[in-house]
């Protein structure tokens, strides 16, 4: 065997070796990804094949100030929607997210920020929003703003709710959701319709989503989080999301 042809076979077995190492690696990764896709369903979290861009919405902070797009980039975004005089699923999500982000480190916590928008803006303004979330986080926003306004961003993010304004006008009302719908969102709170009594007193109760939505630092809706939430499942996803999976 000549000197020349010797090498022209390591070459080929090199090549051969890498493409099988390549294939293998890429086979493992592909595996590694489903599985974890698996954890993260059994969590009850779905991540998008590809994010989904938000249309321009303006709201209003808990500090009062202008809410926009802009306020979503730069850092991942966990958002839920539910209301101050909410008996159930409100405070149990809200403590679960507060618990999940004390187990973050600061610089975790830079990167991350907690968002509860409001379905109930007759009763929720900046100041009983910013009241609300800081019981749980000091760091934790609500948004507020008008029914229109809100409707724009919980139709992106698959959020449906009961009408409040018919609750307060006394109209008759059948529970059904007001917003966009999506099977993103196949868990609403156990929230009853309140007597006409509790209408009255302005007691009412809205029925709505329980699910988180997840908005990246591209702000864009990048995967949902369904109920019930625990922390130890919502640090897992966090823990996944800032590692940039």
């Amino acid at each position: 065997m000549s000197k020349r042809l010797l090498i022209a076979f390591i070459v080929v077995d090199i090549l051969l070796g890498l493409a099988v190492y390549r294939g293998y690696t890429l086979w493992n990764a592909g595996e590694e990804a489903a599985e974890l896709t698996r954890d993260l369903r059994e969590k009850g979290t779905t991540l998008f094949p590809e994010s989904r861009p938000l249309s321009r919405f303006d709201l209003v902070d808990s500090r009062g100030e202008a809410f926009t797009n802009a306020n979503l980039t730069g850092k991942w975004s966990l958002v839920f929607f539910g209301f101050t005089h909410c008996p159930d699923i409100c405070p149990m999500t809200m403590k679960e997210l507060a618990e999940m982000a004390a187990q973050l480190s600061p610089a975790e916590r830079a990167e991350l920020q907690v968002i509860l928008g409001t379905v109930d803006p007759e009763r929720d303004d900046s100041a009983t929003m910013a009241d609300y979330v800081a019981k749980y986080d000091d760091a934790f926003i609500g948004l507020t703003g008008t029914r229109i306004a809100l409707s724009v961003l919980t139709k992106q993010l698959y959020v449906t709710y009961s009408d409040p304004e018919a609750l307060i006008n006394h109209d008759e009302h059948d529970g059904s959701p007001t917003d966009g719908s999506d099977d993103s969102s196949d868990a609403h709170s156990g929230h009853g319709m309140a007597n006409e009594n509790d209408v009255e007193d302005e007691e009412y109760l809205i029925t709505h989503s329980g699910h988180i939505a997840i908005i990246n630092p591209q702000g864009n809706l990048h995967g949902v989080i369904r109920p019930p939430h625990r922390d130890r499942d919502l640090l897992a996803v966090v823990k996944v999301l800032l590692a940039g999976e």
